[in-house]
């Protein structure tokens, strides 16, 4: 499903109250729309190129065994991974944020 995450260099960003806020999730959505889309179902878990992420949180897990969790997500979102480009260069820190509100929604 999910490669292993690598460690990011950056220091991990305390999500707060970006996860309950609608502002971040609709902000997340439209991301999800230009960038994560094509590739990811948002409403099952079949595999469209990668895997689909509905409720990729309540159960989900990395190809390595380890919980997805927002740590997790944002570096598996910023490095990549297994036949996925990495992000850091292209999306912002609060709108990966806003990306983590979101998918914690699926």
């Amino acid at each position: 499903m999910f490669a292993a995450a690598q460690k990011s260099s950056q220091p991990i960003q305390k999500f707060g109250a970006a996860l309950n806020n609608p502002t971040a999730v609709a902000s997340g959505k439209q991301i999800y729309g230009a960038r994560c889309e094509i590739c990811h179902f948002s409403a099952s878990k079949a595999k469209k190129i990668g895997p689909g992420l509905a409720n990729i949180y309540p159960g989900g897990k990395f190809a390595n065994g380890k919980k997805v969790d927002d740590a997790a997500m944002r570096v598996w979102i910023e490095a990549g991974g297994k036949d996925m480009p990495g992000f850091r260069e292209v999306l912002k820190a609060n709108e990966v944020r806003d990306l983590i509100a979101y998918l914690r929604t699926l």
